[in-house]
């Protein structure tokens, strides 16, 4: 068995914008990669996820954290697919995202974010909450999971 350091990352492709699995070759969206230190990384969907966790020196529940890890990330890709698809607070309110915020002037009342605090709110978001959370999952995932082994087929 060879030692490596290992990372993670998972995202979701848009519709029609599928890759295959470079384990198996099945058509997938949801992408789960195994980076390595030596610079290979794989993606694959979450069956030959699961399976490739199997082939590792990993407990069961080591592997389920390793796919918590791996599901954290994939929340803040989705987030970050939402916040780039709003335009106005409407759209992301209809969609299920609060845009309500006290009004300063009149404490107690809520009301809708006018566009341009909803532009400053989704610039925080998408340019230093989502990379700052991801990377921070990242660091996390390779100090915990630092020396996977993974058995050759």
């Amino acid at each position: 068995m060879v030692v490596y350091e290992m990372w993670i990352d998972c995202y979701t492709l848009p519709k029609n914008q599928g890759i295959r699995c470079e384990h198996c070759g099945t058509y997938i969206r949801n992408v789960f990669v195994f980076h390595f230190d030596d610079g290979f990384s794989l993606k694959c969907g979450v069956d030959c996820f699961n399976k490739l966790v199997k082939k590792t020196n990993l407990s069961q529940y080591g592997a389920k954290a390793l796919k918590k890890q791996a599901d954290r990330i994939k929340s803040f890709n989705d987030m970050r697919e939402k916040w780039t698809r709003w335009q106005t607070p409407e759209e992301a309110e209809a969609d299920g995202c609060f845009q309500r915020i006290e009004d300063p002037d009149k404490p107690g009342f809520w009301r809708v974010r006018t566009q341009s605090e909803f532009e400053e709110e989704k610039n925080f978001i998408l340019n230093d909450l989502i990379p700052y959370r991801i990377s921070e999952i990242q660091k996390e995932t390779k100090a915990r999971f630092k020396n996977i082994r993974m058995k050759q087929d």
